[in-house]
């Protein structure tokens, strides 16, 4: 296949759909594809090792069916085997070749001995049914890395702007400074370091009636770019939940005072302008900031990846019923690899990237679906400036500005128009039974997921209820989202 031949198969895709996920590396999640009958995948050999810190070799393996989500019988939820993946973590994690992954867990988090080796678990397609469906359907890119060995915040930067930024968080007024000296309003504490950016995002190339953003609560384009938290200047339809049903009842009826609303999955159902705009970017459910339940799908650890296979089923499923699915292409991918084993060292950056690290980040899963893609691996290199390059190389009006406007590292990236064929393929399978497979592990959640000291279980259906405590990536959600309501975000809108 041609360059030329790439772009024009591109130009025949009418919406461009992206999922960004929560810290998991490809090893650790599509990894066992290699010996599961895909074996042109570079992925698990089943010889992979990382040495602790005597030295001793420590062993990948296979979680076992009650390790979903790193539950410890009769303890709460926490952050101790959540593995470090902030730069100076992932430095130590890809000392040697990729062998400081186990040294650096074990002396970041102190684990009990049955979960020292953690990082170098991994699932099998047993534990991911939805992904195991799609990678043998679809197209797996085996050599998609994050942007920069680093954390969340600032790969998601770099998915949305194309470079790193310094956070600027929520300036208190004076008024709310002394709220919080004399008690009055505690929670405003700590929000000057929320997770609030000001880089320009590439939907600034695209016109208003092009893309929308679909999230459970504040969208995270609101905190990468100041422009889409000067709430009354932005076009409110170019944000939306992504299930309605997700919504508080409450919260529901005011919105719906206001005007109808639809989410992602209204949006899917429709044909024409009614529909999908050319571009849809969801955010996972990171956190239910609604009653501060753990309620996510977003697959952080310790969330259980089962709700996050959940999501991607009810999405696809969206999808491939939408009267544009032959011309539709969906993207789901990881901001970073969590601190979980990855055997691929990242590769170097090239000079002129004007980026604050030598290398890239390390690999993340990657899956490109929908009629037009072809059913293969694709091994050339994508890192996350790869959507942003994709869509405007098919959507702005003046691809060559707007992509330029988004700096070298949006230059240089490969788009996905290799991974397309000439015309919409008719033997993709059934995805029906999956719905089975997951209600089964719906039926068990709700039921151990009971509220404490009733026999009733949870009212939520996600689980609230549970003896839990946040996570960093929680804890750092709240502060943004607490932050937008306080800047003028209106109850019902995300």
């Amino acid at each position: 296949m041609t360059v030329d031949g790439d772009l024009e198969r591109l130009k025949q895709i009418k919406h461009i759909v992206v999922l960004m996920m929560e810290n998991r590396s490809f090893d650790h999640m599509l990894g066992y594809l290699k010996q599961a009958g895909m074996p042109e995948i570079d992925g698990l050999e089943g010889i992979e090792t990382n040495p602790d810190e005597k030295g001793v070799p420590v062993p990948g393996f296979e979680f076992g069916d009650d390790q979903y989500a790193f539950h410890r019988p009769n303890q709460p939820f926490d952050e101790s085997l959540d593995p470090k993946h902030g730069h100076d973590s992932v430095e130590k994690q890809l000392a040697g070749g990729n062998q400081g992954f186990v040294t650096d867990f074990i002396a970041e988090k102190q684990p009990p001995a049955e979960w020292r080796s953690l990082p170098m678990g991994h699932y099998a397609a047993k534990h991911v049914p939805v992904y195991d469906f799609l990678a043998r359907q679809f197209c797996v890119c085996d050599h998609w890395h994050s942007s920069i060995p680093g954390d969340t915040w600032q790969n998601r930067n770099y998915a949305l702007a194309g470079r790193w930024a310094d956070p600027v968080g929520l300036k208190l007024r004076p008024w709310e400074k002394l709220a919080t000296m004399i008690g009055l309003k505690k929670e405003l504490l700590g929000l000057e370091r929320a997770p609030i950016y000001d880089v320009p995002a590439f939907t600034r190339q695209l016109e208003l009636g092009q893309w929308r953003w679909y999230s459970y609560d504040p969208a995270t384009l609101r905190a990468a770019d100041a422009l889409y938290r000067k709430f009354e200047n932005v076009d409110r339809k170019n944000f939306a939940y992504v299930n309605r049903k997700s919504i508080a009842p409450a919260v529901k009826l005011l919105e719906e005072l206001i005007e109808f609303q639809d989410s992602f999955l209204d949006d899917a159902t429709k044909g024409g302008e009614h529909g999908l705009r050319q571009v849809s970017w969801i955010d996972p459910n990171f956190i239910n900031v609604h009653v501060l339940d753990p309620a996510s799908n977003d697959d952080h650890p310790p969330s259980d990846i089962r709700a996050g296979q959940q999501l991607v089923l009810e999405l696809y499923h969206a999808l491939a019923n939408s009267p544009d699915w032959n011309e539709t292409l969906f993207v789901i991918t990881y901001d970073e690899h969590g601190g979980f084993y990855d055997h691929v060292p990242p590769p170097a950056v090239e000079a002129g990237d004007n980026s604050t690290y030598s290398t890239y980040g390390v690999r993340v899963p990657a899956l490109v679906i929908g009629p037009r893609v072809r059913k293969f691996v694709s091994h050339d290199f994508f890192e996350h400036t790869t959507l942003m390059k994709t869509i405007l190389l098919r959507f702005a009006a003046d691809p060559d500005s707007a992509i330029k406007a988004m700096g070298p590292r949006a230059e240089r990236a490969a788009h996905l128009g290799v991974v397309l064929g000439d015309e919409p393929r008719t033997d993709i399978g059934e995805h029906g039974q999956l719905f089975e497979t997951l209600e089964k592990w719906r039926t068990e959640a709700r039921e151990e997921r009971r509220v404490q000291g009733t026999a009733a279980p949870s009212p939520d259906p996600d689980g609230a209820g549970r003896d839990w405590r946040p996570t960093e990536l929680q804890r750092e959600f709240a502060a943004f989202s607490l932050a937008m309501r306080e800047r003028g975000l209106p109850a019902g809108r995300p």
